[in-house]
């Protein structure tokens, strides 16, 4: 997940309990996500967040 998010440019900082991701485009959007997810759909539920955001399905082209 991280290293696709690499892969399409996002920049992944790493903190205290969770990860931060940047995107690259000019809209600047940012993504959290936690070291230690609550639910068994999390990562579901994640990559819907990241593929309503407009540049991420853009670079996976």
């Amino acid at each position: 997940m991280l290293k696709g998010a690499e892969d399409r440019g996002w920049r992944v900082e790493r903190r205290k309990k969770y990860y931060e991701m940047y995107c690259p485009c000019a809209k600047r959007h940012f993504k959290t996500v936690k070291l230690s997810p609550s639910g068994a759909n999390y990562l579901k539920d994640l990559l819907g967040q990241l593929r309503r955001v407009r540049c991420w399905e853009e670079q996976e082209r």
